[in-house]
């Protein structure tokens, strides 16, 4: 568990997940995975907020765990991921643990988009037409942000989704505590000033529209 970066928050985090993660078969949790505490807060706003349309960009544990939860209140989780090896270990999860009507998984190329800064690439246009017209929740955890030169790579999602979130939905973006993603929180606050952004546990920071 240290060797995650987790901390105190995380470890109480993992016994109120308890449920959710034995729900089904083991999960292959990384460095890369959202932490516990991020995502026992995702799952407290989804039953809190009773929030049904989860989109998610970037897929992983977090899409096996929500996609429990969403299928248990009849909720739906899009996941949307660029890397097809990637997707395939996903899918076969989700398979095991029989939630194709929970999640729906989407394959989605990285190319060049207006909305990206710095010449990063963005998940390809067609495959963002099958998401959710009316979104609920907006988890960015993806695409990668971890190199040098498209540190800001997570920037779209908002001008891009924004129209499809409504005046109660929330936007959870991962890895907020990197330079990449403050970046990114600064052009979002530049441009979307409507929208307030406050860091929390697990090194995320959650938004929801003012006013």
């Amino acid at each position: 568990m240290a060797g995650f970066g987790w901390d105190d928050a995380d470890r109480d985090a993992l016994e109120i997940l308890r449920p959710l993660l034995d729900a089904g078969g083991y999960l292959p949790w990384s460095e890369w995975a959202l932490r516990p505490a991020a995502l026992a807060a995702v799952c407290n706003e989804i039953v809190l907020a009773d929030r049904r349309e989860v989109v998610e960009l970037g897929s992983g544990v977090t899409t096996v765990v929500l996609g429990r939860l969403l299928g248990q209140r009849g909720g739906r989780l899009s996941s949307v991921e660029h890397n097809p090896a990637w997707a395939g270990v996903v899918r076969g999860l989700l398979e095991t643990d029989g939630l194709g009507d929970a999640v729906r998984l989407i394959e989605a190329p990285l190319a060049p988009h207006p909305s990206a800064l710095d010449g990063a690439h963005w998940y390809a246009e067609a495959a963002l037409a099958a998401l959710p017209d009316e979104i609920d929740l907006l988890l960015v955890d993806g695409p990668p942000g971890n190199e040098e030169g498209i540190e800001r790579s997570r920037h779209p999602a908002l001008p891009v989704l924004g129209e499809r979130l409504g005046r109660g939905a929330m936007v959870v973006l991962d890895d907020a505590e990197r330079p990449g993603e403050q970046g990114v929180l600064e052009n979002w606050g530049t441009g979307h000033a409507d929208w307030d952004f406050t860091i929390r546990d697990g090194g995320i920071a959650i938004g929801v529209r003012s006013g």
